[in-house]
């Protein structure tokens, strides 16, 4: 996936594991549109979530997971390409992509596409790791190590 300048948004070196992907379909509800019927641009925000969230749920990775493990993740940073615009009541795809990082961090890159793959919006965020008291981890936990190992080992499959 890239950016509007067509570069990836994370580099990652050869020998990484290539991403996990899952996607979501949505509806442009009436509620997340404008007097022109274009979805605000402030919404989409949620969209990624619901990507990140469904990566969870196939992956058996959700933040109630991480919290169960004893550790939060927290977004550092999230960054949007708006390509075309979302109207109402159309239908589209979130795909997002969980791409490997040797840090004690989460990278996802998400695309959101409309209709004959008409590519509506790009981008990414970067979560940092923190235990339950938001002190910011620097080593990774024990789950997030089993999960690279599965990852690593090609053992995820959704």
């Amino acid at each position: 996936m890239s950016n509007r300048r067509g570069k990836a948004y994370f580099e990652t070196s050869p020998a990484a594991p290539p991403p996990l992907t899952v996607e979501t379909q949505r509806v442009a509800r009436f509620e997340e549109v404008d007097s022109l019927h274009v979805v605000w641009h402030g919404r989409y925000p949620s969209y990624f979530e619901d990507g990140r969230a469904a990566f969870g749920g196939k992956y058996s990775f959700g933040y109630m997971d991480m919290y169960n493990a004893g550790f939060l993740a927290p977004i550092y940073q999230l960054h949007f390409d708006y390509h075309t615009p979302i109207v109402f009541p159309e239908e589209f795809r979130i795909i997002t992509r969980a791409i490997w990082s040797d840090a004690a961090r989460l990278n996802f890159e998400y695309e959101l596409r409309g209709p004959a793959e008409r590519l509506i919006a790009t981008g990414y965020s970067v979560q940092l790791l923190t235990d339950l008291n938001f002190n910011l981890l620097v080593l990774i936990p024990q789950y997030l190590e089993r999960f690279r190992n599965l990852w690593k080992e090609g053992k995820l499959h959704g």
